[in-house]
């Protein structure tokens, strides 16, 4: 007797696999303009600003709309602010550079960073104060004095650019405050300053990054190199004033680099010496004098 096979099983059909059909709420939206402003065409800023996660549509688009929007990362380096005032180009040739009046009639000088100069062509009447958004810089004119700069990024005004949901004009931050966060390098509390470094990311790829130091006046409760500090700083006059300092964390260290070894030259090789050929013991040098002598 020969046993039977067994009975083959029927092949189930495949059937091709359709894609998931992503969730509304996993659908996210490009990141938002970071001046909160219709920058007609114009981009965000590409300094010291490390790029922000997708914002989700589920969020209120009214907490978007801010001039200075909240640290994406928990140490983000950024030094941000607005002031309110006219701005004063040097001339028609120079139109990207001037100074800045403010409310309280205070002189800065100012320049203007990519592609604000035709939002303010096209839309803004420059002979009115407005409220711009500006990254500073100090520059120490002597040992005691300190010299502000401002670069303006964009302006504050929804409502007359025409942004979506504009009816939240309010910036949520006063004249002349500034958000800068970064390492404090140096800290005197006999002169009240201190002076944090700003590093900035490459804007191009293969370039080192760069870095800038602020100089703000007031000082932290403890001597803090190495150390990550939030500063809520606002502008007086020509000084940028500590209201509140809190402790990020500690950077980590840095890789020294190890000086390179100079290469070892190889010897010269030595010349062979010529053998001195012996005199014989019977010269005897012979001294002669200036003058013959006499007979």
């Amino acid at each position: 007797m020969t046993a039977e096979p067994p009975a083959k099983r029927p092949r189930a059909k495949k059937t091709p696999a359709t894609p998931p059909t992503p969730s509304p709420e996993l659908e996210t939206k490009s990141r938002p303009e970071i001046l909160g402003v219709a920058a007609a065409g114009s981009s965000p800023p590409k300094v010291n600003t490390a790029p922000e996660e997708a914002i989700s549509e589920q969020e209120d688009l009214p907490s978007r709309l801010q001039p200075i929007p909240p640290p994406s990362e928990r140490m983000q380096y950024r030094a941000i602010g607005v002031v309110r005032g006219r701005y004063v180009p040097a001339s028609e040739a120079e139109f990207n550079r001037g100074v800045m009046i403010t409310e309280d009639g205070v002189e800065i000088e100012t320049v203007l960073l990519g592609q604000v100069m035709n939002l303010i062509k096209k839309y803004l009447d420059l002979n009115e104060p407005h409220l711009w958004v500006v990254y500073p810089r100090t520059r120490d004119v002597d040992k005691e004095a300190v010299k502000l700069h401002l670069q303006i990024v964009g302006v504050w005004e929804p409502e007359r650019l025409q942004q979506a949901n504009a009816t939240a004009a309010d910036p949520g931050v006063n004249d002349g405050y500034f958000s800068v966060r970064g390492e404090v390098i140096f800290n005197s509390q006999e002169k009240n300053f201190v002076v944090v470094k700003i590093q900035q990311l490459p804007r191009r790829r293969g370039e080192k990054p760069k870095a800038f130091k602020l100089k703000l006046v007031g000082m932290v409760p403890m001597k803090s190199p190495g150390y990550f500090w939030d500063f809520q700083v606002q502008r007086q006059g020509t000084s940028l004033v500590v209201q509140e300092a809190t402790t990020v964390g500690i950077l980590p260290p840095r890789k020294i680099k190890k000086p390179k070894k100079a290469k070892a030259r190889p010897a010269r090789p030595q010349r062979p010496q010529r053998p001195s050929s012996p005199r014989p013991t019977s010269f005897r040098p012979v001294r002669r004098s200036p003058n013959p002598p006499l007979n």
